[in-house]
């Protein structure tokens, strides 16, 4: 009589089937976002990649958020949003924030590769920094511009900006919202990881769109070419803005005051109300009109905004 164990309907059914999106999600809920980020990565290296050359066959079409006044002068605002796949449609990362926009500057956010759509990622930073330059450049023409990156999609507009000028087309100004610089130090922070996080949402809805797994593992992808890098100077005038409070993970797991985001390059620091999350939220319409009115001035007069520019210090003796 044969030992082979029988499988059956019943124990088949049983089973429950994985995916990258169920396993990220449970490891994210047990607390330990480190884990869940190294996952991400590691499934990064199975997606195909695109050299800067290729750049523009993978560049992704812009959303308008908002619509200027012809002939002001002003400039027009490209977005970056984070890299978190659920917000790669619908309202994306800016659904409130754009509203304090509307009849003043025209505001156009620009996904990215793999991760809004498509089936590769850049290979590198060269890679991302070239097709998202040229792809702002297409849609916004010779006027004046100026950058705005949200949380780790900073990092994507401060590299563009640096590409920017490089090429003699800076920009006017770069805006960095609560943007955390990723350093030897802190890359393994349990406090800094746990932004990763799938963020709250209405119960029965799906973490994220699409059919597969595949814009989940290019998040992973954006956080792996980020490591180890140092943003390179750039002269436009460049303002951080900070939230006043922590997350609760943030709270629960850094020392002190070390979750507030700092920027190692020269720029002016303002502080608004919320947390990471609800700075976009119900808090939206108090950042973005900061935001506008630092942009106006700026572009008014960059160079006196460069003169006020400081190096951020870190310093954080005075958070709540």
């Amino acid at each position: 009589m044969s030992d082979t164990p029988v499988t059956t309907a019943a124990t088949e059914a049983e089973r429950p089937a994985y995916t990258l999106a169920s396993l990220f999600r449970s490891v994210s809920a047990a607390g330990q976002p480190v884990a869940a980020m190294h996952l991400l990565v590691t499934a990064s290296g199975a997606l195909p990649a695109f050299t800067a050359a290729r750049g523009r066959e993978h560049a992704l079409p812009p959303i308008r958020r908002s619509h200027g006044r012809p002939g002001t002068g002003q400039p027009t605002v490209a977005c970056f949003p984070a890299y978190h796949p659920s917000l790669a449609s619908g309202g994306g990362d800016f659904p409130r924030f754009h509203r304090a926009f509307h009849d003043g500057l025209d505001l156009l956010e620009f996904p990215h590769p793999g991760i809004g759509t498509g089936s590769a990622v850049p290979e590198d930073r060269a890679a991302l920094a070239r097709t998202q330059a040229e792809n702002v450049l297409a849609h916004v023409g010779d006027g004046p511009l100026v950058l705005v990156g949200r949380s780790a999609g900073g990092n994507v507009a401060h590299l563009v900006a640096h590409h920017l000028e490089g090429t003699g087309r800076a920009p006017v100004g770069l805006v960095l919202l609560d943007t955390y610089h990723i350093t030897p130090d802190n890359h393994g922070e349990d406090w800094l990881l746990s932004l990763a996080a799938p963020p709250p949402q209405d119960p029965g809805r799906p973490l994220f769109s699409g059919d597969d797994d595949s814009a989940l593992a290019a998040m992973g992808a954006y956080n792996r070419i980020f490591l180890g890098w140092h943003p390179e100077p750039v002269t436009a005038p460049t303002l951080l803005v900070r939230v006043s409070h922590s997350t609760s993970a943030m709270a629960a797991s850094a020392d002190g005051c070390r979750w507030r985001a700092s920027w190692p390059s020269a720029h002016e620091v303002l502080d608004v109300p919320g947390d990471h999350l609800t700075m976009m939220q119900e808090h939206a319409d108090t950042t973005a009109s900061a935001v506008r009115t630092w942009i106006e001035r700026t572009s008014a007069d960059p160079a006196r905004a460069r003169r006020a520019g400081r190096p951020d210090t870190a310093e954080q003796q005075d958070c709540p």
